[in-house]
């Protein structure tokens, strides 16, 4: 398996820039720590071995921790999907799914609805190794 190509701190600083400028909402930081936090999730290590074991199980935890933490003013949701699908990007798996489906899905994230391994599922589901 090549490298896991983590996202930074800046890159995910950019995704919510890029959110707030085409969609709208307040700009800035709401809690720092709890954004380093939800990215230090999907590399989190026990032993030298990941504790999220594939590139769907370390997306989700992007996804979930960063719509969980709720580390920015606004668009925390946006944010998320918009960082897992980057991140599985860069990692050579392309993602799809039918209008509508990654909206509602990340609400009910948001609302509670689903977990972190039911994200992985409905991320693995709708990607793709390119």
């Amino acid at each position: 398996m090549k490298p896991v190509q983590f996202l930074t701190l800046a890159e995910v600083l950019e995704i919510h820039q890029d959110q707030i400028a085409r969609y709208g909402g307040h700009p800035g930081t709401r809690d720092l720590n709890l954004l380093k936090s939800a990215l230090a999730m999907p590399m989190a290590t026990f032993g030298e071995h990941f504790l999220h074991t594939d590139l769907y199980e370390m997306a989700a935890a992007y996804l979930f921790h960063l719509v969980k933490n709720h580390p920015f003013i606004d668009g925390n949701k946006r944010v998320g999907a918009v960082a897992a699908i980057v991140f599985l990007t860069l990692n050579g798996c392309g993602f799809s799914a039918p209008p509508g489906l990654l909206h509602d899905f990340v609400t009910a994230l948001a609302r509670g609805e689903h977990t972190k391994a039911e994200t992985a599922v409905f991320l693995r589901e709708h990607s793709a190794r390119t």
